[in-house]
């Protein structure tokens, strides 16, 4: 029996297309699927770094996790302030996070199950997807965890239902398109970077302003455009502007810490390769999760096959997308949790294999299969590098959802969890985070170590800071970093209004004063001054 026969068979089974029995059917995949999701409910360490600054923002203190000195460690600001305004209303920042990454990745999961329910072979599409979703740990574990992921998921899906819905587009429909392109940027800034290509083609090639436009480029369209897609922007370019004046920088300061070291690019692709492997193949320690990748992979190759016989040019732009990220979180030498960046382009691919007007499963031979099955024993050849771990699993046992409902008191479960995040949120002060939340040391190169992982990289602390940092005055021994730290401290602490102050953001930003940290950095022989590659100083 062939599976052309079998979903015939299936198309033309009355009870099965009976719809309440269809409708049951999707609530019973759909409560499956959010099962598994909350047995794997937890929050990491690492979004208390962004509740913090919630938490000090609705107490006055700033929107900074130090108050005094003005620190943005949130690589995602939009869902930090959704959360901002959850804890408005129920100051538990555990209990809003969960509920807000719940609801999110319900909302994408319902936009997952609405597009499945209209296809002809729904119920094959139905079981696959249900247990793709029930089996992937990457997928189970940050779909909560605290983070921005289910917000991106969500807001990727609404992106892709708009993309895919006409070959052409009016003004209304470009505006959604960049509106959403916008606050996916200002959830995540570099996860913009998968729809970049999607979006450009579409607002230059498949804008038609009336019926009887042809849909071709010109530049009277272009001049046209440029507004909407400013207009839909507009969210993340009012907080990059505020960013830069409130924290003199574009980019977060976690952003300077990870990726201003000074190391040699090799050593981030090195990390960048191992952390697909540690990711995707099966591992010595028995963590893996082979369909994150499986299935990005699975789409790439379903438009290749198909776009030789139809027209499925956003398709392609949305699988170079998927391609360029893929390269950009290698680049970057991945991240210490094990999959997360992978998440997005798990979801995006999934939603956009359901988009092909050619049924992806077709493409899928015996050899794809084996070369998937080699690709996944891989991991077995050699021990990899502990550069990586599997987050949900280490925290789990104090900040999981089951555990912590289990105690009357949520803040003696999570509480144990002696982590920089948890216990800098919870008021233990002596977990100062150095290697996140101190401006002047993320801009100076990281100590350079064989092993160092990700986010993990730690500065030599320079004579006299430490001192400076406990009474307040600037007791630096060296005087071209001292120098450098009053201006940077005026910057981040002075006058949020003063005029002189906004003069000393320019500077900084232009690199007036990187002199006296490379002069330091040479002078006490450090690791070679990193190049500007990003705005902040």
């Amino acid at each position: 029996m062939t599976i052309q026969s079998i979903l015939e068979k299936i198309k033309n089974n009355e009870s099965l297309n009976n719809p309440s029995t269809k409708k049951l059917l999707f609530i019973v995949a759909f409560v499956l699927i959010f099962l598994r999701i909350l047995s794997f409910a937890w929050c990491s360490d690492d979004a208390y770094h962004a509740y913090i600054m919630s938490s000090n923002l609705l107490a006055g203190k700033g929107f900074t996790p130090t108050p005094g000195i003005r620190v943005n460690v949130s690589t995602c600001p939009l869902w930090t302030l959704v959360v901002t305004l959850g804890m408005a209303v129920w100051n538990n920042a555990y209990a809003v996070g969960m509920l807000l990454n719940l609801l999110f990745s319900g909302i994408a999961l319902f936009m997952l199950f609405k597009f499945i329910y209209k296809k002809d072979e729904w119920l094959i599409i139905l079981s696959a997807v249900t247990a793709v979703l029930c089996t992937s740990k990457t997928y189970l574990s940050y779909t909560t965890s605290g983070l921005e992921n289910a917000q991106i998921l969500m807001l990727s899906s609404f992106s892709l239902t708009v993309l895919f819905k006409n070959e052409y587009f009016s003004k209304k429909e470009l505006f959604k398109i960049a509106l959403l392109e916008g606050l996916i940027a200002f959830t995540r800034m570099d996860c913009a970077l998968i729809f970049a290509l999607t979006s450009a083609y579409v607002f230059l090639f498949r804008y038609k302003k009336d019926e009887k436009d042809s849909g071709k480029f010109s530049m009277n369209k272009l001049f046209h455009v440029i507004p909407i897609a400013l207009a839909g922007l507009s969210p993340f370019i009012l907080w990059e502007l505020f960013s830069w004046f409130y924290y003199a920088s574009f980019v977060p300061n976690t952003a300077l810490a990870k990726l201003n070291t000074g190391f040699p690019l090799s050593d981030y692709l090195l990390r960048g390769v191992w952390y697909v492997i540690r990711t995707s193949c099966y591992n010595i320690d028995g963590t893996y999760d082979p369909l994150v990748l499986f299935v990005p992979v699975l789409f790439i190759i379903s438009v290749i096959k198909s776009v030789r016989n139809t027209n499925y040019t956003k398709e392609i732009f949305v699988a170079s997308g998927i391609v360029f990220y893929f390269f950009y979180v290698i680049y970057i030498g991945g991240d210490f949790m094990r999959g997360r960046h992978f998440l997005s382009l798990f979801w995006i691919s999934l939603l956009s294999c359901l988009y092909l007007k050619t049924p992806f499963r077709y493409h899928v031979t015996f050899k794809h299969c084996c070369i998937f099955l080699l690709v996944f024993f891989f991991g077995l050849l050699e021990k990899s590098p502990c550069w990586y771990t599997d987050e949900q699993q280490f925290y789990y046992k104090c900040t999981g959802l089951i555990p912590v409902l289990r105690f009357q008191k949520m803040e003696n479960t999570i509480t144990n969890c002696k982590n920089h995040g948890i216990q800098w949120f919870y008021g233990d002060k002596s977990y100062y985070e150095y290697r996140l939340y101190d401006p002047l040391l993320s801009r100076l190169p990281a100590i350079h170590q064989k092993d160092w992982e990700i986010g993990h990289m730690f500065r030599k602390i320079p004579a006299g800071y430490q001192k400076t940092l406990d009474t307040g005055i600037n007791y630096i021994e060296d005087k071209n970093l001292a120098f450098y730290y009053d201006k940077l401290k005026f910057i981040l602490s002075g006058d949020l209004f003063d005029a002189e102050r906004v003069k000393e953001i320019i500077k900084f930003n232009n690199g007036t004063y990187d002199q006296y940290l490379y002069q330091y950095i040479e002078e006490n022989d450090l690791t070679n001054p990193p190049k500007r590659h990003l705005k902040g100083g």
